[in-house]
């Protein structure tokens, strides 16, 4: 996957966070990533800076595949 595929490919799973999960997403991805979670939320996140170093992008797809897929567990158990 190229550098520009794996930036649209994080900029699709964002938009697929919920929105009153994205303070929840933030904190959890700066704890995955040892990071302070302004920067995450304003790097990351808003300029879509995302470090290509370590497969940096790579581990973060799969963190947020992983992250929507229990969000949408959640929302299924909740409408039972």
């Amino acid at each position: 996957m190229s550098d520009i595929n794996e930036i649209d490919h994080i900029k699709q799973l964002f938009s697929q966070i919920n929105k009153s999960n994205k303070e929840d997403f933030f904190e959890k991805v700066a704890e995955e990533f040892d990071m302070v979670k302004s920067s995450v939320r304003s790097g990351w996140f808003s300029r879509f800076e995302i470090p290509i170093k370590y497969n940096v992008r790579k581990h973060l797809i799969v963190y947020m595949q992983n992250y929507i897929s229990c969000e949408v567990k959640k929302k299924n158990k909740s409408d039972i």
